[in-house]
C-alpha cells in the first residue's frame, strides 16, 4: 500500500480570466477552530455562496474525514455554477468527493485518485464492535452511490475497488469514468489565420523585390545627368 505523505495546507481564492480559482490542499477535515488548517465545507461555502463566474478547484489531497467529504460533495452539486476539478497532486479517500461533485474533472499528467472503504477506531464489547460494522457498511453504501452515479461503473466493481484501497494513474482515472481528460501540456495559443499569414508573407516577399527595382528606377536619371554633364565638360 502506497503511503500517503502529508499535503501541505494551501487555502487560495482568486480570480483568473474571468473564471474563480479556488486551490484546496490538505486534509478534509470539520473546521473546529478559527486557525484550523483543513479544508472544509463552511470555508468552501462561504467563499463561493457568492461566486456567478465558472469555478474551477485545484485540489490536491489525502483525503479526510468521510462526513465533510460529501458534504463538501452535496454543496458543489447544488452549485448555480459550472465547476471544473482539477487534480494537481492526489485525489484520495475523502478527497475524491469533492472532485465527484464536479460538472467537469481533470487530472494533470502524473497525478493520483485512490478510493477505500470507510474506516474508523472503537473501542467496547462485541454488540458495540458491531454496531460500529453496521455504520460503517451504511458509510460505504453511500459512497458506492456517489462514485456510481460520477463514474457508471456497478457497485459490485466499485465495492471490488475499495475492498482493495485500489489506486488509479490519470490515465486510469478517465478510462473508469472519475474523470474526464488528462492534462497534457499547456494550452496552446487560439490558432492563427493561416491565410491572413500567407498573405502578409507574400507582401513582405513582393516589398523586398520591389524595393531594389525602385532604388535602381531612382538612380538611372541621376546616372544620365551625370553623363551629359561630363559630354559638356562641366
Amino acid at each position: 500500500m502506497p503511503k500517503v505523505k502529508k499535503v501541505p495546507f494551501q487555502f487560495a481564492n482568486e480570480i483568473q480570466n474571468g473564471k474563480h480559482i479556488l486551490t484546496l490542499s490538505g486534509n478534509v477535515q470539520k473546521k473546529y477552530w478559527r486557525d484550523d488548517d483543513v479544508i472544509n465545507a463552511k470555508d468552501i461555502r462561504e467563499t463561493l455562496d457568492p461566486v456567478t463566474e465558472d469555478i474551477v478547484i485545484k485540489l490536491n489531497s489525502p483525503g479526510g474525514d468521510v462526513f465533510e467529504g460529501i458534504e463538501i460533495y452535496n454543496y458543489l452539486k447544488s452549485h448555480t455554477s459550472k465547476i471544473v476539478v482539477e487534480v494537481t497532486g492526489l485525489a484520495a479517500s475523502a478527497a475524491t468527493f469533492i472532485l465527484a461533485g464536479a460538472d467537469e474533472v481533470i487530472m494533470n499528467v502524473g497525478t493520483s485518485l485512490m478510493i477505500h472503504e470507510a474506516s474508523t477506531f472503537t473501542w467496547g464489547n462485541k454488540q458495540d464492535i458491531q454496531k460500529t460494522l453496521n455504520a460503517l457498511e451504511t458509510i460505504d453504501e453511500s459512497i458506492l452511490s456517489i462514485y456510481s452515479e460520477r463514474t457508471g461503473q456497478t457497485f459490485d466493481q466499485l465495492k471490488n475497488w475499495m475492498n482493495e484501497e485500489k489506486w488509479f494513474t490519470a490515465d486510469e482515472a478517465v478510462e473508469f469514468g472519475f474523470a474526464n481528460s488528462v492534462k497534457h501540456e499547456k494550452q496552446q495559443e487560439e490558432p492563427q489565420d493561416i491565410a491572413a499569414m500567407i498573405q502578409n508573407a507574400v507582401a513582405v516577399a513582393m516589398a523586398n523585390v520591389q524595393q531594389p527595382v525602385a532604388n535602381q528606377l531612382e538612380e538611372e536619371p541621376k546616372t544620365k545627368s551625370l553623363v551629359a554633364r561630363l559630354k559638356k565638360g562641366e
